[in-house]
């Protein structure tokens, strides 16, 4: 019996950004823990492929097809699903767009799965051997705030070279916060965690020096925070991971973060602008200033990727040249942009969707750097080329330089991360044709939205 699992490659990825680029991508850990959870019958031939390192072979002879799925992706994973349901093989898709949007998945499949697979594909797969395949599969409520147990994932199912940092763990799942472009409380709306002990046991399987930590928030409880990072000192490993900046506010967290092996953390900065940090539900960012942060960072020689977002309600043309210049202030190591995007399930898509400022429903467009909102204060076109002109200017070698002067740690890899995002800018830009809505350049053009109205606005 052979089993296909597939993390398809998203728009994005037709561009042709290089090796060095898409080796940044790290190793896909829903389908290596598809892979692990799949009962293993001496007959199971388990295939995975990952479509932004590889092409999907859609030749493959296989007896079941599963599929996870992002919104960035919806479209390319719909058309690998009916190119194999037309060759009559059976199709099951998941993750967090199906669960937001099941009525259009089921469009597409044979079967899916709504919510954490974990509970549900062993039994999936027992299903479909007895030929009992049920058209939906849902995740039960758990009591408590703990995960249970699930086997280590099958990294070894991938080629580790295709990937810089190939090792992704997760100790957490869901989020505290509401901010409000964010799909997490809505796909996972109760916090939990896995037992410490079957984190450091992934951790300890994994065989490379560097390992990336891809939960929402790593150390959003701080009490299990703290009693990971004590498990993990002895494992004398290097770790990345994303973080609010309440982390600042208990100086014991950070000394053991740094003693775990922490060399780089990436925060949501959003904005400089407080009304609008307020508004979007982060106003917990004006807890400290940034300024204050980048130095305890330095001082802990932690490396630092700061993200920022363009398109908010009180964003005015001036925000592209004051957010670069505030990066470049700070000497934030590694900066990322993105364009407010209102993924489905968001609360900012709701109220997008109520105020008609939705200009596409092609997810392709759904990778933050295609503009699908209609801006407050300036046009989408404006917003677009403030977008692509902030990325070029942050990541000229002047300014790249001036991050740098003076660095004393980890200057491997905020090199490395500068190359890459200036090789993905010029690629990215001189390839993208067309990154605005259709509707924006042709009146009559405007989205039907009645299908998402009913799924979203029902109450």
């Amino acid at each position: 019996m052979k089993i296909l699992l597939v993390m398809p490659d998203a728009q994005m990825h037709k561009i042709r950004l290089g090796p060095l680029v898409r080796s940044m991508r790290e190793m896909p850990l829903s389908i290596c823990t598809l892979a692990s959870l799949t009962p293993m019958y001496p007959d199971i031939d388990l295939r995975l492929v990952d479509g932004s390192v590889e092409n999907v072979p859609l030749d493959y002879d296989a007896d079941l097809v599963g599929i996870s799925i992002i919104t960035g992706c919806a479209n390319r994973a719909y058309a690998i699903a009916d190119h194999f349901r037309k060759r009559k093989i059976p199709v099951v898709l998941g993750g967090v767009h199906v669960t937001l949007l099941p009525g259009e998945a089921m469009q597409h499949a044979d079967s899916i799965v709504i919510g954490r697979a974990e509970q549900t594909w062993p039994q999936l797969i027992e299903d479909f051997r007895a030929g009992s395949l049920k058209d939906i599969y849902l995740e039960h409520e758990l009591t408590g705030d703990m995960l249970y147990s699930v086997p280590p994932p099958r990294r070894d199912l991938h080629k580790r070279s295709r990937y810089m940092i190939p090792d992704s763990v997760q100790a957490t799942r869901g989020c505290k916060k509401a901010c409000d472009f964010c799909t997490v409380p809505a796909v996972w709306p109760k916090f939990l965690k896995r037992p410490v002990e079957d984190v450091i046991q992934d951790v300890q399987l994994t065989k490379g020096k560097y390992i990336a930590f891809n939960d929402v928030s790593i150390a959003e409880d701080i009490d299990y925070a703290k009693e990971l990072f004590r498990a993990m000192i002895p494992l004398g490993k290097r770790w990345g991971g994303l973080a609010t900046i309440n982390i600042m506010k208990d100086p014991e967290l950070l000394s053991l973060m740094k003693a775990s092996g922490c060399v780089y953390l990436l925060f949501g900065f959003e904005s400089n602008d407080r009304p609008t940090l307020t508004s979007m539900g982060k106003g917990f960012n004006l807890s400290m200033a940034y300024d204050e942060i980048m130095h305890v960072m330095r001082g802990l020689r932690i490396s630092v990727q700061g993200c920022f977002v363009f398109g908010f309600d009180h964003d005015t043309r001036e925000v592209f040249a004051n957010t670069v210049e505030r990066v470049n202030e700070l000497g934030i190591d590694i900066p990322r942009f993105s364009l407010y995007t209102p993924y489905p399930g968001s609360l900012l898509f709701k109220r997008l969707l109520k105020e008609n400022r939705i200009l596409s429903f092609n997810w392709d467009d759904y990778d933050t750097m295609h503009v699908v909102i209609q801006p407050s204060q300036m046009t989408p076109e404006e917003l677009y080329q403030g977008f692509k002109w902030a990325y070029r200017e942050a990541f000229k070698i002047r300014h790249i330089r001036k991050r740098m002067k003076g660095l004393t740690c980890n200057s491997i890899i905020n090199f490395f991360g500068n190359l890459t995002y200036k090789i993905f800018v010029r690629r990215l830009f001189n390839e993208q044709k067309y990154a605005l809505p259709y509707s924006t350049h042709d009146p009559g053009g405007a989205p039907d939205d009645t299908f998402y109205r009913d799924r979203f606005l029902e109450n």
